[in-house]
């Protein structure tokens, strides 16, 4: 190899080093430009500070954009937070978010809904209907995966929706895992006929609510390089969960990089934490 490469001129080396150098540079600077409108896209800390709950996010993409995504909402008396992985990473996985982030807003400030259940009905047939080649043949199998919480400021009611995700619900006297539907937003070879079916129930004073993505719990790391896993997610979080957003973010953010080591991330990485009544702005 090294005799090849002393056959080339210099001259010849250096002008193809340029170019790819150039090339690589020109990519790098849309990803970048591409990362500022996705988090244009989704909601800044000025959306979150109406509705008034203490919160924090961790988003760490796995290629400078990717296919993780959070939003946040208020619809009357309603304070909607969702978190979603779509499939891949990368610019595809991005695009993806921005149809499902178009979707969100749409459905909830422009249609009718009694419940989550039915939001997410809805959902999934516009997201089936989007990679439909025609009416008779399905298209691409690309899929949401996506837990949604809608808490409302008068009667205390919170609604939880999964599609092939969970959350997690904390108060001073219980910890508790809520699983979601077994199956996605789309990904139409996995299920037909489905319907989406809400978890109900009134909050406590001072609940902690988790939604995440499953970057973090995949991630591989630690003493013997194996994933993080929900068994030592749930436990993380059964700890720490009653501290101020700011300061669970802080553990959160360590504890992934403390498992992680020298390790490269596995996947897109996407964490939202929610303290109801726990006011800090």
């Amino acid at each position: 190899m090294n005799e090849l490469l002393s056959e080339v001129p210099y001259q010849e080396l250096q002008t193809a080093y340029k170019k790819l150098y150039s090339s690589n540079k020109e990519l790098t600077d849309n990803l970048y430009y591409a990362a500022f409108v996705q988090q244009g896209i989704m909601p800044g800390e000025r959306h979150f500070k109406r509705l008034e709950n203490d919160y924090f996010v961790f988003y760490k993409p796995l290629h400078i954009i990717g296919g993780d995504l959070y939003w946040a909402a208020r619809k009357g008396n309603w304070h909607i937070y969702a978190v979603g992985d779509c499939t891949g990473h990368g610019i595809s996985g991005a695009m993806l978010t921005v149809l499902a982030t178009s979707f969100l807003n749409y459905l909830v400030f422009s249609k009718r809904w009694r419940h989550l259940g039915e939001l997410f009905d809805e959902l999934d047939r516009k997201w089936v209907e989007t990679f439909s080649i025609d009416q008779h043949t399905n298209g691409n199998n690309d899929w949401l995966e996506i837990s949604m919480v809608a808490y409302n400021s008068i009667s205390r009611e919170l609604q939880f929706c999964g599609a092939n995700n969970y959350c997690l619900i904390a108060d001073k006297t219980s910890f508790r895992k809520i699983n979601g539907n077994p199956y996605p937003i789309g990904g139409w070879q996995l299920e037909t006929n489905r319907s989406y079916k809400y978890f109900k129930t009134k909050l406590e004073t001072n609940t902690t609510i988790l939604l995440s993505t499953d970057g973090y719990t995949d991630q591989f790391g630690g003493p013997n390089d194996k994933r993080f896993s929900k068994r030592r997610w749930i436990e993380m979080i059964s700890n720490i969960h009653h501290l101020k957003a700011n300061e669970t973010k802080l553990l959160v953010e360590q504890n992934f990089n403390q498992w992680k080591g020298h390790k490269e991330q596995t996947d897109d990485i996407c964490v939202m934490g929610i303290k109801i009544d726990n006011i800090t702005h």
